[in-house]
């Protein structure tokens, strides 16, 4: 049976005249597997009308014009105390003259205080929500985004991260600490300010989890980082670099999930952000980015993700991660949020992209609806 064609082939064959495309379409449109986490997107490569994706954002108001939000420099007394702060020199905690304020969260996902009590219910495994849930207000400005910020307040979000990761990481109940920013959503006051969240809890993510297998595997067998080999081969196609620096790169993954997706790695292997030294060039490429993101793109909803190596001190306890220092290498993920097309990958699994990586980067760098 396997010499012949199937009834669908057959159709296909039969009708091809009449199929706009066909056998375009089916030569080009790829499925592409990504290294880091082993996940398959498929990537059509019809010439996707760039303009008509890019007017399914996801809807929001841009411009807040009402009375101050407690969120502003002069409100300090209206939200918790906070947590730690990046301010000028002669302020103090919880009052007026801070740059970055992070905030224990209101509604937090995660306790804090208290033990994991891991325990088993029948089969299942289970864990008391222990862990840290905080918030980062990244401006004392409203309607003031990250595109439009000067570099040095782009440096201090940055150095903020770096600092709370730190911090979380002396804490051994916390196994992995993620820094996750949605640009364009927000409850209540939140909306109108720049701000993202920090987690820190007691099992790895399986997204993590999926990374460090596939990156442990490549490492056994090659003995290099495999983000390093990928940062290699991109530098030198070049087909999907949209920009670089002496320290970083931010280019179009070969697999990306979704149109306009944007990686942004450290060139030199660094497994984690908190040994980052490189704020400025570091904020200079990152803002660059999302200034074409709202530029070219039109400004969408976005979740940026720092992908960082988990906290060693736990892993080493339980015997876990003994090359992790080779092995791994942190990364910025960019994700624009566009409205679904189709509700194939819930599924199938596979993420479906319109727009190649290629055309992407091409779109990103010369700012052309191509």
């Amino acid at each position: 049976m396997s010499g012949f064609p199937s009834t669908a082939c057959l159709w296909a064959i039969r009708t091809r005249k009449t199929v706009h495309n066909w056998e375009r379409a089916m030569t080009n449109n790829q499925f592409r597997r990504n290294p880091i986490t082993g996940e398959w997107s498929i990537i059509l490569e019809e010439e996707y009308n760039v303009k008509e994706l890019l007017g399914r954002t996801q809807p929001r108001e841009n411009t807040y014009y009402g009375q101050p939000t407690r969120y502003v420099s002069g409100s300090e007394a209206e939200t918790l105390p906070e947590i730690f702060s990046i301010r000028d020199d002669d302020s103090q905690p919880n009052e007026p003259g801070w740059n970055v304020r992070v905030l224990p969260m209101e509604q937090p996902f995660l306790q804090i205080y208290g033990d994991l009590n891991s325990r088993g219910v029948g089969l299942y495994d289970v864990l008391d929500g222990i862990g840290a849930h905080e918030l980062v207000i990244e401006s004392d400005q409203v309607n003031l985004q990250i595109y439009d910020m000067d570099l040095t307040q782009v440096q201090n979000i940055l150095r903020c991260y770096r600092e709370r990761i730190l911090d979380l990481k002396r804490d051994n109940r916390f196994r992995y600490v993620m820094v996750h920013k949605h640009h364009g959503e927000g409850d209540g006051q939140l909306r109108w300010h720049s701000h993202s969240h920090i987690l820190a809890t007691p099992i790895a993510p399986a997204r993590l989890r999926g990374e460090l297998v596939n990156t442990l595997e490549h490492y056994r067998y090659k003995e290099r980082c495999l983000f390093c080999d990928i940062i290699s081969q991109e530098l030198s196609d070049g087909e999907r670099v949209i920009y670089q620096n002496e320290k970083f790169v931010a280019l179009s993954p070969f697999a990306s999930r979704v149109p306009f997706s944007v990686w942004i790695l450290p060139i030199k292997h660094e497994t984690f952000f908190e040994w980052n030294t490189e704020f400025g060039k570091l904020a200079a490429l990152l803002k660059s980015i999302l200034v074409k993101f709202k530029t070219i793109l039109g400004d969408p909803n976005f979740v940026m993700v720092l992908h960082t190596g988990p906290n060693l001190a736990t892993g080493k306890e339980r015997g876990y991660w003994k090359t992790l220092e080779k092995d791994y290498h942190w990364y910025i993920e960019i994700t624009p949020r566009f409205r679904t097309f189709t509700s194939f990958e819930v599924g199938s699994g596979f993420q479906v992209n319109v727009v190649s990586p290629e055309r992407a980067t091409k779109i990103l760098k010369t700012g052309e609806l191509q």
